[in-house]
């Protein structure tokens, strides 16, 4: 043994892994590819999400076929999500949440 060796601690003997010890090791090498690849799935995904054109949203019909023409309203009150609409001949009360008449009375005369 020289000085050389003694001081690294080696004995000039090589190391042999067991059988065993090669299957982990393959195993350890599989796995750590898999990972790579799938966080490289993940980057190519959020790529492809963000380059994606969005499709335009579809217009919301607001109409609720009230019937009426701007000649007829006389006033429109808002208190939160209800507006009352006061018409030549009736009160009509509607949601904006949601999207319903609650009330449509007509005014004595």
């Amino acid at each position: 043994m020289t000085t050389e060796n003694a001081a690294a601690g080696t004995t000039g003997e090589k190391y042999e892994p067991t059988a065993s010890q090669k299957k982990l090791l393959r195993l350890v090498y599989i796995m750590g590819l898999l990972l790579v690849l799938l966080f490289l799935g993940l980057i190519g995904g959020v790529v492809w999400k963000a380059m994606k054109p969005k499709p335009p949203a579809a217009a919301q019909d607001m109409s609720m076929g009230l019937g009426l023409s701007s000649a007829d309203i006389t006033s429109v009150e808002l208190d939160g999500n209800t507006m009352a609409i006061t018409t030549k001949g009736e009160i009509i009360v509607v949601d904006f949440a949601k999207r319903k008449v609650l009330l449509r009375e007509p005014l004595a005369q």
